[in-house]
């Protein structure tokens, strides 16, 4: 099979990797793939340019201008591009793509799959001939908008369970830091925690900050480490400054290939979103062995079962957050089972190979 990826993205974040991740996957299974791209808002910032992010995962790509859905000449370049190419089929991602991607691909005369990575509303989808989404939760979103439900499945997102893996060769192994406290609790051992979030309003940043001021009154040795980029940028380090914990707040912007370190080295990490699909980063912070506390926002809920394999808490409640993390700080044995039973969940779930074997079973119903 021939396969078009089609994404029209605004930086680097969970939707371009998933591409990335897939592309390689379904190279792996003996098809051909080539990435279409429009610039990232953010291309003039080296670190999230789109082009040296494909070029990085070594796959044939091409970048062009997609500045607004309603472009006609964008439209037609594209279905002369995949008539020329003889693609059999065009898989979109987000929104501008979804949708100049689908009529495109309806001029060339081939069918059209997106995938749902949030929870969007359904117009973007109204030329696409299928619609994948990540999570139940999206998939209901978007029947409750009069969408029918005979044009979606529900496909899980899939990470590399091998990259992801606390054991990984060269991993230098999770430093026991209960070394410094007795058997049972945490008394004065180190304790790292982490978000990993665009900055926007939907991903809760801020109510990071404000758990970390309560975490900080209980446990001053807490680290909050924060690995993301947006324009809520500024504010945010205000806030810190603000709540008196930028001492122990770190902004590390894109962390980029440095992920897998930097998830080895947290206890914990939070993931307090009030919009959500199914973020790849919970898979990844699973699959690394961490303690997770989401939301219940979106999918999250449908892979993090409350005190099995994580900790789930309601929308916005700061204090719940704070809670959580003083019970991880405390109970190290506890969570370490807990810990354990989250990789094992990403490994028989949430893994990418089970993900490219559906994603592919449903091309070829229109291939």
């Amino acid at each position: 099979m021939k396969i078009l990826e089609f994404i029209t993205p605004s930086n680097i974040g969970g939707a371009e990797n998933y591409i990335a991740n897939l592309s390689k996957k379904f190279v792996e299974k003996g098809h051909e793939v080539y990435i279409l791209s429009s610039m990232t808002e953010n291309g003039k910032n080296s670190v999230l340019s789109i082009s040296q992010f494909l070029n990085k995962s070594g796959l044939p790509f091409k970048i062009i201008y997609a500045g607004f859905k309603y472009n006609p000449l964008t439209i037609l370049r594209i279905a002369y591009f995949i008539k020329k190419n003889k693609f059999d089929i065009i898989h979109t991602h987000l929104s501008r793509a979804n949708f100049i991607g689908a009529l495109a691909a309806k001029i060339a005369g081939i069918k059209s799959v997106s995938t749902a990575h949030g929870l969007n509303r359904k117009s973007q989808y109204k030329y696409a001939d299928y619609v994948i989404c990540v999570s139940n939760a999206v998939r209901e979103n978007l029947i409750s908008q009069g969408m029918d439900a005979g044009k979606l499945s529900v496909i899980y997102n899939g990470i590399d369970t091998q990259k992801f893996n606390p054991e990984a060769e060269g991993l230098s192994k999770k430093i026991d830091r209960s070394a410094a406290g007795s058997d049972e609790t945490g008394g004065g051992k180190s304790f790292n925690v982490g978000i990993i979030a665009r900055f926007s309003r939907e991903k809760g940043v801020d109510l990071f900050l404000d758990a970390a001021k309560l975490v900080l009154a209980e446990i001053p040795e807490t680290k909050f480490f924060i690995a993301g980029t947006g324009a809520l940028k500024d504010g945010l380090i205000k806030k810190a400054n603000d709540l008196s914990i930028y001492n122990s707040t770190y902004f590390l912007g894109f962390v980029g290939s440095n992920l897998v370190s930097f998830l080895n080295e947290l206890d914990a990490v939070v993931f307090p979103s009030l919009k959500e699909g199914l973020p790849l980063a919970l898979l990844e912070s699973m699959a690394m062995e961490n303690i997770v506390i989401t939301s219940d926002a979106g999918g999250m809920p449908e892979v993090v079962i409350d005190g099995k394999n994580g900790f789930v808490t309601n929308r916005g409640d700061i204090n719940a957050i704070y809670q959580k993390l003083v019970f991880v700080y405390n109970n190290k044995y506890a969570v370490k089972e807990i810990a354990k039973e989250a990789r094992k969940t990403i490994v028989e779930k949430f893994n990418i190979s089970d993900c490219a074997d559906k994603t592919l079973d449903l091309f070829s119903r229109y291939v």
